[in-house]
């Protein structure tokens, strides 16, 4: 615990002498913190002449406080946090019970946890939204801590209530988010979902866009109603006055938001002058749209999945001439082949040999991708965690060439690859993974690497074949769409004890993933924080 000085010193501030007292903490040492804890009542105070600081002589007496109260705020900060909990995946159960028993601990505990409880908000459904409004609506200092409403989690399934019922219920509506929005000026990120469509109306934008200056991410995944998109024909649009020429918005994220047309982008996207996470998946943007983005913006994160509109040598030249394209480190490309193909072979030669070397995850499935590409992809995989090249016209030995770790003789060239997208491969069959002498991705040489994303075809034959399945150390899964050979263990093979340790150490999580730990997200996270809820679905299931 440290030591407390009190002294008085005077400040100088714009030719005005003021005095006033000033508490110092001392550096903390092992036995300053012994005495303060062994005698928590009493905390000695001396002289330090050298540094000009009088101590009283006396023992500062701290009446009815633990000596756990006495940490500064900086230690509760980082403290307090680690009780906050994640909503459960039924959504109804309780939530947050430590932190609620932390408010009844002390004065002290209940100050320093309110600002915890109340900086990230979710609401799975209606009921708990309405008694949050109610408690910020009668103590309204307490809107003023809130830096996220979650509504990613929202949803009425599970009441046995019809569309219309749910309408007639006034628990979440555009008005009382309007009220809502009016009590959390300090607001940082508004996380919504397909769910509140006809909540987020013209009243709502308006505030969002216009009236938060501190609002830094917005997410409307999957937000399609008719009052969604009349709202932002109105807002986003350059005759709205109030509309600020630069928004203070780093993070968007408009996917699945194909109701909106180009001209919204046309407005928005200009006025972010400091976008980092850019979320366009299956939206009508257009070339012309794309390269509006302002020079100023520092992409990270970017997807232009689904997005029909787009032509590949346009989206090819902006990503390598466009400044804010320069330090990325998220890309989707992924189009659906028997609808659209953005990337032909020609976009494909163009666009791999200038690839920044910050970027982890790169999705090029769908794109005409052919063995010629092996040395491009090869000299990506030293630094991308993840890759995806489904429906590419590759073999068996082009997929060994871009996971081989090669020796010291060959450079010590080595794969950095956790996950490899294989989906729609013609050669990638169950026959052709399981035999080790001709296919080397499931080999321990070829770890890190970890998922294999496959049709769900491909993986129904795996499950046939449980005894090379146990032996190689891969389990199958899938979820809805989607389908995954995941390395489970180390398996029985010669030198799989070499990755044992390794294997178990690996967590997933990565900076990048903005708090998410699994493999092959198709979703940009603006949040930072576990992924679940809709987003969750549209990030690994969809």
């Amino acid at each position: 615990m440290p030591e407390v000085a009190t002294h008085t010193f005077k400040e100088y501030h714009n030719d005005i002498c003021q005095s006033s007292d000033c508490t110092i903490a001392l550096p903390p040492t092992y036995q300053r913190i012994h005495r303060a804890f062994s005698s928590p009542a009493l905390v000695p105070a001396r002289t330090i002449g050298r540094m000009g600081i009088h101590y009283e002589d006396s023992m500062i007496f701290e009446k009815g406080r633990a000596p756990i109260e006495l940490l500064p705020v900086e230690i509760f900060d980082q403290i307090i946090p680690q009780l906050v909990t994640d909503v459960p995946t039924n959504g109804y159960s309780p939530r947050n019970k430590d932190l609620a028993s932390c408010l009844l601990v002390s004065r002290t505990f209940h100050i320093a946890t309110l600002s915890t409880l109340y900086s990230k908000v979710a609401f799975p459904h209606s009921f708990i939204f309405e008694k949050f409004l109610a408690q910020i609506s009668k103590y309204p200092e307490l809107g003023h801590l809130v830096k996220r409403l979650d509504f990613s989690h929202f949803t009425s399934v599970g009441f046995g209530r019809t569309e219309r019922m749910n309408s007639e219920i006034q628990k979440l509506t555009a008005t009382k988010l309007r009220n809502c929005l009016d009590i959390t000026p300090n607001l940082r990120e508004f996380l919504a979902s397909e769910a509140m469509g006809r909540d987020v109306d013209e009243r709502v934008l308006e505030k969002l866009f216009c009236e938060l200056p501190r609002l830094n991410a917005v997410d409307f995944c999957a937000t399609a109603a008719s009052c969604f998109k009349d709202g932002f024909l109105s807002v986003i649009s350059p005759s709205n006055l109030r509309l600020p020429i630069a928004l203070p918005i780093r993070r968007l994220g408009m996917h699945g938001c194909n109701t909106l047309p180009s001209s919204v982008y046309a407005t928005l996207l200009p006025r972010l002058l400091n976008l980092t996470h850019l979320d366009l998946t299956h939206t009508q943007v257009t070339d012309e749209t794309l390269h509006a983005i302002p020079h100023t913006a520092k992409l990270t994160h970017l997807s232009l999945s689904r997005c029909n509109r787009l032509t590949g040598p346009a989206v090819v030249d902006f990503l390598i001439n466009h400044p804010a394209t320069r330090d990325l480190v998220y890309l989707n490309l992924l189009f659906d082949t028997g609808r659209y193909r953005l990337l032909s072979t020609t976009d494909v030669d163009v666009l791999l040999p200038f690839l920044p070397t910050t970027l982890r995850s790169l999705n090029l499935s769908g794109a005409k991708i052919t063995r010629d590409h092996i040395p491009d992809l090869r000299r990506l995989s030293k630094h991308l965690e993840e890759l995806s090249i489904g429906y590419a016209d590759l073999n068996i030995a082009d997929l060994n060439t871009i996971v081989k770790q090669d020796g010291p003789r060959h450079g010590g060239a080595k794969s950095n690859l956790h996950y490899l997208d294989l989906t729609g491969i013609s050669s990638v069959n169950p026959t052709a993974l399981v035999d080790t002498n001709r296919c080397k991705l499931l080999m321990p040489a070829s770890f890190p690497l970890q998922v294999l994303e496959l049709s769900e075809k491909v993986t129904d034959g795996l499950k046939e074949r449980p005894i090379s399945t146990k032996k190689l150390g891969w389990n199958v899964k899938s979820e809805h769409r989607r389908a995954w050979y995941l390395r489970a263990g180390p398996g029985t093979t010669p030198g799989s004890e070499k990755i044992a340790k390794p294997l178990a150490e690996e967590t997933g999580f990565r900076y990048w993933k903005m708090g998410g730990k699994l493999w092959g997200g198709r979703k940009i996270g603006v949040g930072y924080g576990k992924v679940t809820g809709m987003y969750e679905y549209y990030g690994y299931r969809y």
